[in-house]
């Protein structure tokens, strides 16, 4: 049966039909609008007030501006108060030194250091091979001036003195030093150390009552490789177990997060990263088929952070390693870097990252399996392997723990 359909009917349908579609479009259009009004009005506001500040500096202000030093206080401005609390600003020359420092080779005095309350430097690890180990640096020693300049006495005060410390191959950089002994009397004691260039040791352990205990520092494209050795070495010398200590390690790329684990756990994606849109992707990808079957731990602390807190949860989660120590600094976000027209860079978080058991861990942390705190007294940069074991508590409780089955049975 066919039915017929007037014309009038037809019209009326594709009418109905055009009203509907005009009101979807335009309430699409209309907030598109409106959020685009938004924005512009935010930008002129914004704009407006830069301009007010910039026309009143000019016409009032006693002194020169420095135009260079404007534009830069501006943009660290912008980067402070755009709320990413891991947000930087680096110029060309700082983030070709950034990418330098991951490639684990680099040209240094062969120690790292802190800014101490005073305003001067703290050397918190002398390495290995180094000059500063040469000349006879101690962790814990004070820098008080560099190449006969107090460091407070430097226009640029802290940042000023140890900007130094970055010079040319060769480069010989005198250093006052502040030494304080076991009885609280002082040193002070000058030293020469010339810049070397280096691989950064990052990995370093040693066998304790069967148990293979393996520092990182941190993941620099060299890590993967000293990893692998070291692991190879306790392994060979009967290790049954596994402790990895990851306090104070901040991190490192993705990258060699990966290739670090995938000497110690099975193939299988480990890290995915979630992005602003939605859309999510692996960024940390374990290739492996092998993997290391024995007991492990890992020790943590406030200043483990990003790709340390990373492996941390992997371990927990693909070798069921037990955790230990403190809660961690909860740095769980990607950093993106966007290079602007003259070569600077903006570093912004652009995605959160996350394990199967971690969860959007930024800003809490990982919060150890056994919560153990350390002495207020020790100094994990300067306490010896002896020492370690009678008055590190977390190291002692992390070995406790790291035990064979058939030990435990």
């Amino acid at each position: 049966m066919k039915i017929k359909v007037s014309l009038g009917i037809t019209i009326g349908l594709m009418a109905i039909t055009a009203a509907v579609t005009f009101i979807i479009t335009s309430n699409v259009t209309l907030e598109m609008f409106n959020n685009k009004i938004k924005s512009v009005s935010e930008k002129q506001e914004f704009y407006s007030k830069l301009s007010e500040i910039d026309t009143y500096s000019r016409t009032h202000y006693i002194g020169e501006i420095d135009e260079a030093k404007l534009i830069e206080g501006m943009v660290q401005g912008y980067i402070g108060g755009v709320g990413d609390g891991y947000a930087e600003y680096l110029t060309a020359e700082d983030y070709a030194k950034r990418q330098n420092e991951q490639t684990g080779v680099s040209v240094w005095l062969g120690f790292t250091y802190e800014k101490e309350p005073g305003g001067y430097i703290r050397i918190t690890e002398v390495h290995p091979g180094t000059s500063a180990e040469e000349t006879g640096l101690l962790a814990g020693d004070i820098i008080t001036a560099v190449n006969n300049t107090d460091v407070i006495a430097f226009e640029g005060g802290y940042d000023e003195a140890v900007s130094l410390f970055n010079c040319e191959e060769g480069t010989r950089v005198k250093l006052y030093v502040k030494r304080t002994n076991d009885d609280g009397t002082s040193d002070f004691i000058t030293y020469n150390v010339v810049a070397q260039r280096s691989e950064q040791v990052t990995v370093t352990g040693r066998v304790i009552d069967a148990i293979g205990y393996i520092k990182i520092s941190s993941f620099t494209d060299k890590t993967e490789s000293q990893l692998k050795t070291k692991l190879d070495e306790l392994i060979s010398a009967g290790a049954s177990g596994l402790v990895f200590d990851m306090r104070n390690n901040k991190g490192g790329s993705l990258e060699s997060l990966q290739k670090c684990l995938d000497h110690i756990i099975g193939a299988g994606t480990v890290v995915t990263a979630e992005y602003k849109n939605g859309s999510t992707e692996a960024v940390v990808v374990c290739t492996e088929s092998e993997e290391i079957k024995m007991p492990m731990s890992v020790i943590v602390n406030q200043n483990t952070a990003g790709s340390s807190e990373l492996f941390a949860f992997a371990l927990a989660v693909k070798c069921s390693a037990h955790t230990v120590g403190k809660t961690t600094a909860g740095k769980g976000y990607l950093q993106t870097a966007y290079t602007c027209s003259d070569g600077s860079v903006v570093m912004l978080s652009t995605a959160i990252l996350r394990t199967d058991n971690s969860g959007d861990f930024n800003g809490t942390g990982l919060k150890p399996e056994f919560d153990v705190a350390l002495s207020s007294e020790i100094d994990l940069n300067q306490i010896s392997d002896e020492a370690a074991l009678l008055t590190d508590a977390q190291l002692i409780k992390a070995l406790e723990v790291t035990v064979p089955k058939e030990t435990a049975e």
